[in-house]
């Protein structure tokens, strides 16, 4: 009867040593089958929410780091330019904030506006503001062929 509990105390530290040794292992996951997981740093297996925190905003994957990220480009929404906003040296943007051109003057019959290769009138009508300053309501693509065919067409 001796031989059966030394024989289980034996087999009892065989099985429990690998277990304990994944248990007591930092910053190590067991993973299934008894392999060890990535010894690898990172948030989601450090038990210190100062730690997790600081490896969220070090790799930017906070909430307000994301809004951030989602609302880059998108203005708020445009009104229609009021008159003393269009101004000479004032700079005009695309619909995603890009500076597009300067106001050279104002005419009666539009805006005279540059991009510092060429020219082109422009509606009043055709500018909005928001916080970005003024706007016109296209990319910088699409005003650069717009103002490439009106000075071809000269």
């Amino acid at each position: 009867m001796g031989k059966p509990l030394v024989s289980l105390a034996i087999i009892v530290s065989i099985v429990s040593a690998p277990a304990f040794a994944q248990a007591t292992s930092g910053g190590q996951t067991p993973m299934p089958g008894g392999n060890m997981g990535s010894t690898a740093v990172s948030p989601y297996n450090s038990s210190n929410v100062t730690s997790q925190y600081l490896q969220q905003k070090q790799i930017g994957n906070l909430p307000e780091q994301q809004n951030t990220r989602a609302n880059a480009g998108k203005s708020e929404r445009a009104r229609p330019a009021k008159p003393d906003e269009l101004a000479a040296g004032a700079t005009v943007n695309d619909k995603t904030g890009a500076a597009i051109a300067k106001i050279e003057r104002v005419d009666a019959d539009g805006v005279v506006v540059s991009t510092g290769l060429a020219k082109v009138k422009v509606p009043k009508e055709a500018f909005g503001h928001n916080k970005a300053g003024l706007l016109l309501d296209m990319t910088k693509a699409q005003f650069e062929q717009v103002v490439a065919q009106a000075n071809t067409a000269r």
